[in-house]
């Protein structure tokens, strides 16, 4: 179940590799690696965008027990400010909901590695006159290793290259620096914070909005599918 404020990313300074460097060529002789199987391919998620560190895909009906476990874990709870106790069957409902919502556009966040599911995102109040949206992530496993910031810029790739917005805005929390810095590095800046505004765990903290906008954007994997020619919108 995905709230309003939604960033238990808690990222860390990991250090992400570069996509573009050089893979080193087999050694001579050495035998090729076998073809996947047929129950492997079909065991692979849908993936609709993939990073350095994280690729992202639809909600599944099959992780839906994941999702909610994932939500019964309290690090998880801090960084959404959620109080709500998940039961299975709520979590099924807000699946109903986020499969058919028109407005959003809800992810599965995957390490790119090995395609574990470890978290999910969203771009929620979609708003195409205004070209805006709100952005929310938890990342529920595997956190400190870049995955919460490179699905965060995933996120946003698909947010203005994809959908065409041109503002994408998050709320966090002050104490969370992590998931702060994580944000920042995907392209996220500070725009404000209503101060004092949330409890987390009996002490008071400023909510930080950040955001970030399209001509900023660099690093698209997108791009490479945007046609030729044509005007700007």
């Amino acid at each position: 179940m995905m709230v309003a404020v939604v960033h238990a990313m808690g990222d860390g300074s990991a250090m992400e590799t570069d996509p573009a460097a050089p893979k080193a060529a087999p050694a001579a002789g050495a035998p090729l690696p076998a073809a996947p199987s047929a129950a492997a391919e079909a065991a692979r998620p849908t993936l609709l965008l993939t990073g350095v560190r994280a690729a992202l895909g639809p909600l599944r009906r099959d992780l839906i027990g994941t999702y909610q476990r994932w939500l019964t874990d309290v690090e998880v709870l801090r960084g959404l400010g959620q109080r709500t106790v998940i039961t299975v069957d709520a979590e099924q409902a807000w699946y109903d909901n986020a499969a058919k919502a028109e407005s959003a556009a809800h992810f599965t966040v995957y390490d790119a590695d090995d395609l574990a599911p470890v978290g999910t995102c969203s771009l929620f109040g979609i708003d195409h006159a205004n070209a805006t949206a709100t952005f929310g992530i938890f990342i529920a496993e595997r956190r400190g290793t870049g995955i919460g910031t490179d699905a965060t810029r995933l996120t946003l790739d698909w947010a203005f290259t994809m959908l065409g917005l041109h503002n994408v805005m998050l709320e966090v929390f002050s104490w969370n620096a992590a998931a702060i810095r994580a944000y920042a590095r995907a392209g996220f800046k500070e725009v404000g914070r209503r101060r004092g505004s949330v409890v987390c765990l009996g002490r008071r903290f400023d909510d930080v909005i950040m955001d970030a906008v399209a001509p900023e954007f660099t690093g698209s994997v997108l791009a490479r599918l945007v046609p030729d020619g044509g005007a700007p919108r």
